[in-house]
């Protein structure tokens, strides 16, 4: 039976996004296809990810004598702490032990991201009703070695450059160990490259020569600046793995991968090991039987991967889905108090009717013998009433006990009550804020602060031309769910900028 769910997983199709991109692929009967953003398709397993730099990690140390049933609480309680989380936002945080224990102490991985972040980079995937697995980038890393696409008894060292983000993550035999993110990006290296030649070259024309020609130029010039941008950058990286080997006591790293998502630049493993003297690869993996047709970021393959392995053990740990489709009726709480109601009312139902054909072909045969059956049921009825008076007389008295313990659990019961407040009643809050975000950066504007009155947002916002607050106002005033006034449009008297308050009504619930 175990067999035959593992293959039924195995056939589901598995959907890939990226939040910052909005590439996708679908994975299906080991083909790849490039999926783009269409309708969701409710029978397929969504995957994505967060980039380093919108998470917040560290690790933290917890004692050896902290219990089980206390360790997610404990965890949490020292990573609002040690981690500078705000207490008035809302995180989604997860953790998992490191293999490195420090004499009396555990020591686990603590990663942790704004809600509100979360909410606002896949805020314009509203045609993705749930999306079932979301990680951070450098645990992807991990399905390369469950997978068996590297050997787990090596320590390695990743660089991977997206065109907003860059990272470096180690792994030691297989797991986690470290991660960084760097200004490296893509879109740092192009506007250092311009800036430098003194010559406007945009983003697309510049990748696009990395493409094609790689570390090698024809210009003098331009094959200059990229030997000091990117020497530059792998100086950078060594620093980076110099520091990791000794705050992890590493004795080396065995080899370094480095993957883009723009592709394979033409020699860059050879400029990297130049460099920082470490055997340097490509990150690229062939998953599919149509591999040598389709050009897919390493990134997405090893999304494709992460998927396969979860679809196989169901292990949440570097889960940070918050967007999570909701379980089978029958496993909800609403769902099996239907079942308990309707297998009553057919146990209600069943014994009257048996007991009318019963009566009625044998009512005389057995009129005596229900009687005496009467008389003894009536006594084991009484019986069973005094065992129960019994009963709620120790009820009682353990309730009074109870209510005395309940004092002692006073502080842990209100602080937890805070952190389930934060994680319940702010998402609605986070996608409000959220929109009225996205539409003050649609024109021009730019948010000074916000207050909350009851159902009224009040958002001050600054823009350089009046027109754009006006804009502004008029935008969110078509939107039936919302009342919106300002008393005024004035100029800020220290610049040259304007300043409004404006008040936002709810007239009902937000809709997407």
């Amino acid at each position: 039976m175990l067999k035959k769910k593992i293959m039924e997983r195995r056939k589901q199709s598995i959907i890939t996004l990226d939040p910052y991109s909005h590439k996708s692929y679908r994975y299906e009967d080991n083909l790849i296809t490039n999926e783009g953003l269409k309708k969701f398709d409710d029978k397929a397993f969504y995957i994505s990810y967060v980039q380093t730099k919108d998470i917040i990690s560290s690790t933290v140390d917890i004692e050896i004598g902290v219990s089980d049933e206390e360790l997610d609480d404990a965890i949490e309680i020292k990573a609002y702490d040690e981690l500078g989380l705000e207490v008035d936002k809302e995180y989604s945080i997860f953790h998992f032990q490191s293999n490195r224990n420090d004499g009396e102490f555990r020591v686990f991985n603590v990663i942790a991201i704004d809600t509100d972040v979360l909410n606002n980079i896949f805020g314009e995937l509203k045609q993705i009703k749930y999306i079932d697995y979301i990680t951070a980038a450098p645990f992807l890393v991990k399905s390369l070695y469950d997978r068996n696409l590297l050997k787990s008894d090596k320590t390695d060292c990743f660089v991977y450059f997206h065109k907003d983000d860059a990272f470096v993550t180690i792994y030691k035999d297989g797991e986690y160990v470290f991660s960084k993110s760097i200004k490296y990006t893509l879109e740092y290296i192009s506007d250092t490259f311009a800036k430098e030649l003194g010559k406007r070259i945009d983003e697309k024309t510049f990748f696009a020569m990395l493409q094609k020609n790689g570390m090698q130029h024809e210009n003098g010039a331009y094959q200059q600046q990229l030997m000091k941008i990117f020497g530059e950058l792998f100086v950078y990286v060594n620093d980076v793995i110099l520091y990791a080997k000794r705050a992890y006591r590493l004795e080396g790293i065995d080899q370094v991968y480095i993957g883009t998502e723009i592709g394979n630049i033409a020699g860059l493993e050879e400029f990297c090991y130049n460099y920082i003297s470490l055997p340097t690869k490509y990150l690229d993996f062939k998953i599919s039987k149509n591999a040598a047709e389709i050009d897919i970021e390493p990134l997405h393959t090893m999304m494709i991967e992460t998927a396969v392995t979860y679809l196989e053990d169901r292990n949440d740990t570097h889960n940070i889905s918050v967007f999570k489709r909701p379980p089978p009726l029958n496993q909800r709480a609403s769902g099996k108090l239907i079942q308990v109601i309707a297998a009553s009312l057919l146990l209600s139902l069943a014994y009257p009717a048996y007991e009318f054909v019963y009566e009625k072909m044998f009512l005389q045969k057995e009129l005596s013998h229900l009687q005496e059956e009467h008389r003894t049921l009536s006594h084991r009825s009484k019986q069973i009433k005094d065992a129960l008076a019994k009963v709620n007389k120790e009820k009682e008295e353990i309730e009074k006990k109870l209510a005395a313990k309940t004092k002692d659990l006073d502080f842990r019961t209100s602080l937890l009550k805070q952190i389930y407040k934060k994680k319940v009643n702010y998402p609605m809050k986070a996608k409000i804020m959220t929109d009225l975000f996205m539409r003050v950066n649609k024109h021009h504007a730019k948010i000074l602060e916000t207050d909350e009155q009851n159902n009224t947002m009040v958002i001050t916002v600054r823009s350089s031309k009046d027109k754009y607050i006006t804009e502004l106002i008029e935008d969110i005033s078509r939107r039936k769910d919302y009342d919106v006034s300002t008393a005024l449009i004035k100029k800020d008297e220290n610049s040259s900028y304007y300043k409004s308050a404006i008040k936002v009504g709810l007239n009902g619930q937000f809709s997407q």
